[in-house]
């Protein structure tokens, strides 16, 4: 065998489009999924007997226990099902992937990837040149993101199928059954597929270069080898798509081990109970009862194996909140000084998002407008849970007004955040406009708001080194600079014939981002010596 065989870059170009393809797929899942989509899924996949039948199903019929796995890793990281129902259809997958066997042994088996991909990379990749709406625009990004994903799959099997074409099976004569069980897995692992795999296996087996009970070793190590390819999903992805990854080789490790121990009662009832002769009906028989068997075992253990995966596998996703996670809500005293820093914290991350809006250098690590926004909300709901929390504790008034004080600041910075996602499509405009008068405001008011959000830092640096007049300076400073930007606006619109935007979407961008600066202002003067700043 020669190793140079094996297309490096392709495997690289494989891998890439791979990921991509996956949080592509993921992002446009969030935003097509409605209510009555989610609550089909979850109907369909609402119990474990379910689940696992879905996930039977759904493999049988698209041949590749990987597709389906990678697609449940992309349903879970977008929320639409939950982990324990995830694993159910994983588990179901296992069982699915043999019917592959079946029409192997039948009549043979070859899928090519990249031409079944076709279709759907030329109906995304013209719908997103053509959308007109958004849910069109998001179910072209789906497609897309499908295609790539199995694209990227191609190319990793492309890359090793020169490698696979030469591979003389012949020394595999003799060998015990341990060393068939690794040249399986790693073989499966290469060109992640295990229907690939089979049709080798079977082959040999057919050509009798292996014995049936050397086959047996081959499948439990395909089997377990296919998990790669989940595994490979887990990079950098959220941690519900990490266990659903780590969950489908834990199942096929146990799987490994079952079938290992109880290899001589299936072969007897595939024999002498249920009368299969034939060696390759056999084998494939095999692979079907073993993944029948570690369902029926593991099905009763479902939900305890399911906290065990989220116990262990917790992913590297650092957690929303950094004071109150550490606090107890039931200790009044600790859990209001927990949250007046986690409202701080807030807040500079709010800021930090309406930096990103307009594209001005800031910490967050983010890729996408929806992305930045989405998990600002769901920091606020934790913020909200946690504060409801304590309020069930019996309070004394001081400590009521200083929480209350923390969830109003919270409250006017995450309005802040919403006023400027709301106009960022004409920042974008205005920001790709050839008209140079119009870029030369966005460039000013680009630099006006650096400036602004770089004071907020500093007044958040030393709160209690300023007073309530600093922050009206700020609101009346505030005030005059979004006068002198209307004013601009207008003197700019009797300069330009045939302007690139409606003066008043410009006009009305301006007073958004005028309010979302008094709303951040007020926010944060609520910890500048614990006043408020009440507007005239």
């Amino acid at each position: 065998m020669n190793w140079s065989e094996i297309q490096i870059w392709q495997l690289l170009a494989g891998l890439g489009l791979f990921l991509f393809g996956m949080r592509m797929l993921e992002t446009s899942l969030k935003s097509l999924a409605g209510r009555s989509y989610k609550l089909f899924l979850r109907k369909h996949t609402g119990n474990r007997i379910k689940a696992v039948l879905s996930g039977t199903l759904i493999t049988a019929i698209l041949q590749s226990s990987s597709m389906v796995v990678l697609l449940v890793m992309s349903f879970a990281g977008a929320g639409i099902i939950g982990l324990s129902n995830g694993i159910g259809i994983v588990l179901g997958a296992n069982l699915g992937t043999t019917f592959t066997g079946w029409i192997v042994s039948l009549f043979g088996f070859k899928l090519d990837i990249k031409s079944l991909i076709f279709p759907f990379l030329a109906l995304g990749g013209l719908g997103a040149a053509f959308a007109k709406t958004e849910r069109w625009m998001q179910i072209s990004s789906f497609l897309m993101g499908f295609s790539f994903m199995f694209l990227g799959l191609g190319f990793m099997k492309d890359g090793f199928s020169e490698f696979v074409t030469h591979i003389d099976m012949e020394w595999v004569r003799g060998r015990s059954g341990f060393t068939l069980f690794l040249v399986a897995f790693v073989l499966t692992g290469l060109i992640q597929s295990s229907s690939a795999s089979m049709m080798i296996f079977l082959t040999a087996l057919a050509t009798g270069i292996i014995s049936f009970e050397q086959s047996l070793y081959m499948v439990i190590g395909a089997d377990l080898g296919t998990t790669i390819t989940a595994l490979i999903g887990t990079i950098g992805a959220k941690p519900v798509r990490q266990q659903i990854g780590w969950s489908q080789f834990i199942i096929n490790v146990m799987n490994a081990i079952l079938a290992f121990i109880l290899m001589p009662v299936l072969v007897y009832i595939i024999q002498k109970i249920i009368g299969l002769k034939d060696p390759l009906f056999s084998m494939v028989a095999f692979h079907s009862l073993m993944n029948l068997t570690n369902i029926i075992v593991l099905l009763p253990f479902l939900t305890p194996f399911t906290g065990m995966i989220e116990k262990w596998v917790k992913g590297n996703e650092k957690g929303i909140t950094e004071y109150i996670q550490k606090a107890n809500p039931e200790e009044a005293n600790s859990a209001a000084f927990a949250l007046r820093e986690e409202s701080v914290r807030f807040i500079r991350q709010a800021i930090d998002t309406n930096r990103f809006f307009f594209d001005i250098p800031h910490k967050l690590r983010y890729s996408g407008i929806e992305t930045a926004y989405t998990a600002l909300q769901q920091y606020e709901a934790a913020l909200a849970q946690f504060y409801n929390k304590v309020l069930q504790n019996p309070l004394h008034p001081e400590e009521v007004a200083q929480i209350n004080h923390c969830i109003l600041a919270i409250r006017y910075a995450s309005h802040s955040v919403k006023d400027i996602k709301d106009i960022r499509h004409n920042l974008a405009e205005i920001q790709s406009s050839t008209d140079e008068k119009l870029y030369s405001f966005y460039e000013k008011l680009k630099e006006d708001q650096t400036s602004f959000y770089n004071n907020l830092d500093n007044i958040l640096d030393a709160p209690q080194q300023k007073g309530p007049s600093d922050m009206r300076a700020m609101l009346e400073m505030q005030g005059s600079i979004f006068e002198k930007e209307t004013a601009g606006i207008y003197s700019m619109n009797t300069q330009v014939a045939e302007p690139e935007m409606a003066i008043s979407s410009i006009l009305n961008m301006v007073r958004e981002i005028n309010n979302s600066n008094r709303e951040i202002i007020r926010a944060v003067s609520s910890f500048v010596m614990q006043t408020d700043v009440q507007e005239d």
